[in-house]
């Protein structure tokens, strides 16, 4: 097995999650997209299984329906535990000329600290809004990866998406608005990347996105400003995999 082919199934395999899983996976396969050179390697897996056990925190902190969160909090924990005895202040091999490595690793253990130092207190509204804030940071451990400008685009996508999240739960009118105007921007970015596909849904975005300015204008409720945001990671992630599609199999029709 060559590794073209390789790297297609891998691709492949990205995709399917992508499109077939619910919003947690499709955070988890931008990190899988991104060590998709070397998939197999501990690194990927390590910080694979962080991501996504942090990504599940977040989740469960939002919906509020337990009384305690230590399990979850738990597994960040030992996620990153394992992620810091290899990588604290050594890099992987392809971020080994990362200047800011041990400052990015440190952020992010004092980070995972405010975080259990909130779920301790029952703050969980406050400790949601810092897995978020973690999250959204996560892309700054691929800077020195050499990421094209495609996979930095869909950094961009994704840490947008994920601060306006944070911006509509926090009532920030002023940075809601302009995080929407941010992601009509990365909109227009996906254009050409998309090709000439009639059945693409960048309309749909452009649309929702029109609808989501003019909602946070008139101060509609979080419930309605929470669900087109929802819809929008959706389908930014169908756009995604519509660009990936196209480039690992070109001779595919859309």
């Amino acid at each position: 097995m060559n590794r073209t082919f390789k790297m297609a199934v891998t691709g492949f395999a990205v995709l399917q999650l992508c499109t077939a899983a619910p919003l947690i996976a499709c955070d988890d396969t931008l990190v899988m997209l991104l060590t998709a050179q070397n998939p197999g390697s501990e690194f990927s897996r390590i910080i694979r299984s962080f991501n996504s056990d942090l990504t599940a925190l977040g989740l469960a902190l939002k919906a509020m329906e337990k009384v305690s969160y230590d399990q979850e909090m738990a597994k960040v924990m030992d996620s990153w535990l394992e992620f810091t005895k290899k990588y604290m202040t050594n890099p992987p091999e392809e971020a080994r000329n990362d200047l800011r490595w041990a400052e990015k690793t440190s952020a992010t253990a004092r980070g995972i600290g405010e975080i259990r130092r909130l779920i301790n207190e029952k703050k969980f509204t406050e400790a949601h809004d810092r897995v978020l804030e973690l999250n959204s940071k996560m892309g700054a451990f691929f800077e020195a990866f050499g990421v094209s400008d495609e996979k930095q685009l869909f950094i961009s996508v994704s840490t947008n998406l994920t601060n306006l999240e944070r911006a509509l739960l926090g009532d920030d009118k002023e940075a809601s608005a302009n995080l929407v105007k941010e992601l009509t921007k990365n909109l227009e970015s996906f254009t050409p990347l998309l090709g000439d596909n009639p059945d693409n849904r960048k309309e749909d975005v452009r649309k929702l996105l029109i609808e989501l300015a003019a909602d946070i204008e008139l101060n509609s409720s979080l419930k309605a400003l929470d669900a087109k945001q929802q819809q929008l990671k959706t389908i930014f992630e169908e756009l995604r995999s519509q660009i990936l599609m196209r480039e690992w199999f070109p001779g595919l029709k859309n």
